[in-house]
């Protein structure tokens, strides 16, 4: 993972293959999270991107 800065903002961003994981409760969110002013990237970590099974699909 990265913090980069766009328009005023930190953006945590997960590497190629990766998303972003929320330690606290596990949610995943995706490649990329705004991080607001007393938020930190010790509440995230990336995983592999999960793969989705046909019991998770809604097809």
């Amino acid at each position: 993972m990265e913090i980069i800065i766009e328009n005023g903002r930190r953006i945590l961003v997960a590497k190629k293959g990766c998303v972003i994981q929320s330690v606290s409760d596990g949610s995943i969110l995706g490649k990329k999270l705004i991080l607001g002013k007393k938020d930190s990237e010790i509440h995230y970590h990336e995983i592999p991107v999960p793969e989705v099974s046909t019991e998770d699909s809604l097809e």
